[in-house]
């Protein structure tokens, strides 16, 4: 699709025309039987289209579409009410239905991007026809045909020489990882760039994951086929089980996370009806694994989070409307649970535990039974561990794993409640930063490790890039220019931390690390970074199972 702006209105051809054309386009759309239900999503529509028509683009802020469309008052903080971001992402679904449905004739699409409130206008692209309608088929005549076999021929001949000498400089690539940092970005000429969540990935090869020998993972509820996560996990179609049916997930999650692909479908139990057979109310896996010591990590996104069906947000949330059992190998694992409550302000929640075996006949058997609401399960994650501890856990905040100097291992971001990301090129010339801290999350962000029972070490790393005086364009320069808090589960690591007044040099690493910190109920180590002055920052954290 060709992408025009649309606060680009007065194009150089027909500025008049064109422009008359989109208001038209806004109010056939504001009119439609889309938004006959929506007032105030129509609301929302009309306001960001008049702001950009109007070349007003601080009027559509989340602050002020608050302020405009939802009766906020000045002062209005959006992090203490989500609401813009919430009726953002209905807004775009019924935009996108409109346009399948109602619009589907309309030569002109209007989509609002993620991460931003002002419409784009698209043109609609036709799709070329890659053969003739089957009710007039067209033979070729041998002498036609000969002509482009030839061609074809030697176009797969060429592309099956280019993945054999793809596949073997990969090899060599591979088997040289250890001794040379891997970054997954591709190098770039500019030494100062943002890049948002939708950091896009490269070509180069996922780093697999050192606990991927042995693993088992499965996408409840997933019919066909295999994916690869964003950290070159594969996740197999649902398989070992026995009782349950196959649901979809939640359609969208908000906040967001960083793998929307595992919780599309669920396996949840017929029935929560106690007059129903034991077997409707439940389900087992019975997963046949090797000999030895696993961590265990089962993954809840719960549909029942999402808005009504009209885009509003719910009198009351979905805590308290399933408790369900869960149990490992006969014994209770998870009891009286609630997938939403625990999750907290997360849209996901995880559980990890440790020393997992598998049982006699070589298996691990799951059980999920319902209370009441239906039980139900989004994904389960076998993988090898070490007796009576877990494995490290260390995140970098950039997509993609990666593997530093050293030959540590770290994994592409994840466990992230709300929060941006950032990303400093190193130049040719000037400021250079090791690659583990050329990624940022920034803003009033949280992370949710989750973790089984125990004691913790947690050593986070930081790097100031962007308040430096080695950046002219920065707005302030030095200490005082970034200030926050950080705690954990409440606990106060870091109060009013400042990197600039602590490093030991203008872009130079900052570590801290702290010790005997314990999950708190819902089995997470909560790291809470918030801001004070500017945004609170982070390059990378370590979590390390103190258990002997």
């Amino acid at each position: 699709m060709s992408l025009e702006v649309l606060t680009i209105m007065h194009s150089e051809e027909a500025p008049a025309v064109a422009a008359k054309q989109r208001e038209e386009l806004v109010r056939r759309v504001a009119s439609s039987v889309t938004f006959e239900k929506s007032p105030r999503l129509r609301a929302f529509f009309l306001h960001v289209c008049r702001c950009a028509r109007e070349n007003k683009s601080e009027e559509a802020t989340e602050p002020q579409i608050a302020i405009y469309v939802y009766g906020r008052q000045p002062g209005y903080n959006p992090n203490d009410d989500n609401i813009v971001r919430s009726q953002a992402r209905m807004l775009r679904m019924k935009l996108e239905h409109h346009f399948a449905n109602e619009g589907k004739d309309e030569p002109v699409i209007i989509t609002i991007p993620k991460g931003q409130y002002l419409p784009i206008f698209e043109t609609r692209s036709k799709e070329p026809q890659l053969q003739p309608p089957q009710d007039t088929p067209r033979k070729l005549e041998p002498a036609e045909e000969k002509p482009h076999r030839f061609p074809l021929v030697l176009a797969l001949g060429a592309g099956l020489f280019l993945l054999g000498v793809g596949w073997f400089s990969y090899q060599r690539f591979a088997s040289r990882n250890t001794t040379a940092p891997l970054s997954l970005m591709a190098p770039a000429t500019t030494s100062h760039s943002r890049q948002n969540e939708t950091e896009p990935q490269m070509n180069s090869p996922l780093v697999p994951s050192a606990s991927d020998a042995g693993a088992t993972r499965i996408a409840a509820g997933r019919m066909k086929g295999t994916y690869l996560d964003p950290w070159g996990r594969r996740w197999e179609s649902d398989r070992y089980f026995e009782g349950g049916v196959s649901q979809p997930g939640p359609l969208h999650l908000f906040p967001p996370v960083a793998d929307e692909n595992l919780y599309s479908s669920i396996r949840e139990a017929v029935s929560d009806n106690i007059m129903v057979p034991q077997s409707q109310r439940e389900f087992h896996y019975n997963i046949p694994i090797a000999p030895g010591v696993y961590e265990l990590k089962l993954y809840f996104a719960d549909p029942l989070r999402m808005l009504d069906g009209d885009g509003k947000e719910k009198a009351q949330d979905a805590q308290n409307l399933r408790h369900l059992q869960v149990e490992l190998n006969g014994r209770p694992l998870l009891a009286d649970f609630d997938p939403v409550s625990d999750a907290g302000s997360a849209a996901v929640d995880i559980r990890v535990f440790k020393d997992v075996r598998p049982a006699a006949d070589g298996k691990v058997h799951l059980g999920f039974r319902s209370d009441w609401g239906r039980a139900f399960v989004s994904g389960l994650e076998l993988t090898q561990g070490s007796p009576g501890k877990l494995e490290p856990i260390r995140i970098w905040t950039r997509q993609g794993n990666f593997v530093d100097a050293n030959g540590t291992r770290w994994s592409g971001d994840k466990y992230f409640i709300d929060g941006r990301t950032y990303t400093y090129v190193n130049p040719e010339t000037g400021p250079r930063v090791p690659d583990l801290y050329t990624g940022e999350r920034h803003g009033n962000f949280s992370y949710a490790i989750p973790v089984a029972p125990g004691s913790y070490t947690v050593k986070l790393h930081f790097l100031e890039s962007f308040f430096s005086p080695l950046i002219p364009a920065a707005h302030c320069h030095g200490a005082g220019c970034r200030v926050f808090d950080v705690t954990c589960n409440g606990i106060m690591l870091l109060q009013d931390f400042d990197i600039v007044r602590v490093a030991p040099g203008a872009f130079q690493p900052v570590v801290r690390e702290f010790h005997g910190l314990h999950p708190n109920g819902q089995g997470k180590l909560l790291l809470s970074f918030s801001p004070k002055v500017n945004y609170a920052e982070v390059r990378a954290i370590e979590v390390i199972d103190e258990a002997k």
